[in-house]
């Protein structure tokens, strides 16, 4: 992790713990695609970038994982990233709302397809448990309606970079560490990212930008899009973009659910 020589926090990150903790996500969700809306922010929702950080085993095995990357040595609070594929209107369902991903274990049960890289088209609502999901988050780079458009084009281009961006194959990777219970090492220090992030890193190149630039390589995981909207907002700041958002941190510490959970 590239320190951002930043001594400020990015103030347009706001922490809604307090506010949101005892909410479901779907509640944080729509409030937070509503202040983003009055922000002037975010395009109605769509290519926002949603954070996940759950206490299941596999995000149990992705935030820890990640710990290599942090000052602290901690596990991240995350461990997925999402993209809204759709605008909200006031007639959106938000536990239907469509979302991109590239999850490592889909909770839609659709397995992932090869021939679409490992995209998986889901919804929302995939993410409406609170207790397995203890922390979300959403996340939105201005841009204008034209780009936002440009970037759900570049979302459903499955394999237009598959020699750079083989997610299919970094699932593998992933697949094999998480059924291995971490006996084998971890593939990001192998240089090998985590699928989820590394396909926002492949949306966002549809408008030239960096979206890790904290990466000290060419790897990318949940930790690196959250340090980059943390404290390299003065980076965005130089190529005319703003970085703005919300988050709720239940569970900081990253406790993995008990089998009676």
């Amino acid at each position: 992790m590239r320190h951002s020589q930043s001594s400020t926090r990015n103030p347009a990150i706001k922490d809604w713990t307090n506010k949101y903790s005892k909410r479901t996500n779907l509640q944080f969700f729509s409030a937070a695609f509503a202040d983003l809306e009055k922000q002037g922010i975010g395009n109605r929702g769509l290519m926002t970038v949603g954070l996940i950080g759950s206490r299941d085993v596999p995000g149990h095995t992705l935030r820890t994982a990640q710990a290599m990357l942090r000052w602290d040595l901690r596990p991240s609070y995350w461990s997925h990233v999402f993209v809204a594929a759709a605008p909200v209107t006031s007639r959106t369902s938000m536990r239907s709302l469509p979302i991109l991903e590239v999850p490592l274990h889909p909770r839609n049960g659709v397995f992932p397809r090869p021939e679409c890289n490992g995209i998986n088209e889901g919804t929302l609502g995939q993410y409406e448990n609170k207790d397995i999901d203890a922390n979300v988050g959403l996340v939105a780079v201005s841009m204008s309606e034209e780009e936002a458009r440009k970037l759900k084009r570049q979302a459903v281009n499955w394999n237009q970079d598959r020699v750079r961006y083989n997610f299919w194959d970094m699932l593998g990777a992933w697949q094999s560490y998480l059924w291995s219970q971490g006996a084998k090492r971890n593939p990001l220090r192998e240089g090998m990212p985590i699928p989820a992030s590394s396909y926002i890193e492949f949306i966002f190149e549809g408008l030239g930008l960096g979206v890790t630039p904290g990466a000290s390589e060419h790897n990318s995981a949940p930790e690196h899009l959250w340090n980059a909207a943390c404290w390299w907002h003065k980076a965005f700041k130089e190529d005319n973009r703003k970085i703005s958002g919300m988050f709720v941190a239940r569970d900081p510490g990253c406790a993995m659910l008990r089998p009676n959970e």
